[in-house]
C-alpha cells in the first residue's frame, strides 16, 4: 500500500503542497480544488480519504484521527454525518462528487470523471426531515434551469440510502 500523503487543517478544509497529492487526488480522481499550488478538500473529502488510508491529517504538529475530523465537520455541520454517508457511497459507485452550494444542493455528481457537466444534483436529508413542498419545488426549479437532475438522498435511521429522482412534469 502507498503511503498516506500529509495534509494540514486550515479552517473548514485541509491542504497539501505536496504535487503527489494533486496528481493522485485531483488530476487523477478529482477530489478538492487546487489554488496557488495547494490542493485543498473539503472536510467530507478528507474523511473519506482518510478512511480509506489515503491520506493523514494534521493540525499542526498533532495528527488527527478519523473520528477528530469527523468531530469537526459535526461542529460545522450538524447533518455532516449523513452526508459522508451519501459521499461514500456515491463515491464508492465511481462518480465524482463535488459541492453544489451554488445551486442550492449539497452535491453535484459526474458519472465518471469531470469532461462533462455534472447529470445530478443531489440533496441529502434524513428520513424524518419536516420540509414544506416549496422546499423540493425550490430545489427542482434551480436543478431545471441548469439542466441538471435534482436528487434526493433520504437516508434512514439504520443509515440505509435511497436515492429519489424529482422532476418537473408538464401536461
Amino acid at each position: 500500500m502507498k503511503e498516506p500523503i500529509i495534509f494540514q487543517l486550515s479552517g473548514d478544509r485541509v491542504f497539501s503542497e505536496r504535487e503527489k497529492a494533486i496528481n493522485q487526488f485531483y488530476n487523477k480522481r478529482y477530489f478538492g480544488e487546487v489554488v496557488n499550488g495547494k490542493l485543498f478538500l473539503s472536510l467530507i473529502e478528507a474523511a473519506y480519504l482518510m478512511e480509506k488510508g489515503k491520506i493523514r491529517v494534521f493540525d499542526g504538529e498533532k495528527e488527527l484521527s478519523f473520528q477528530d475530523l469527523v468531530e469537526l465537520g459535526r461542529k460545522r455541520d450538524d447533518q455532516f454525518d449523513i452526508k459522508l454517508l451519501v459521499y461514500t457511497d456515491l463515491r464508492d459507485r465511481g462518480y465524482t462528487v463535488k459541492s453544489a452550494l451554488k445551486f442550492g444542493s449539497h452535491f453535484r455528481v459526474y458519472r465518471r470523471g469531470m469532461d462533462e457537466h455534472s447529470q445530478w444534483l443531489i440533496w441529502v436529508v434524513p428520513e424524518n426531515l419536516r420540509f414544506s413542498p416549496n422546499d423540493i419545488t425550490a430545489r427542482v426549479r434551480v436543478a431545471h434551469g441548469v439542466r441538471k437532475n435534482m436528487v434526493m438522498a433520504v437516508v434512514d435511521e439504520d443509515n440505509d440510502v435511497v436515492y429519489y429522482k424529482v422532476e418537473w412534469v408538464k401536461f
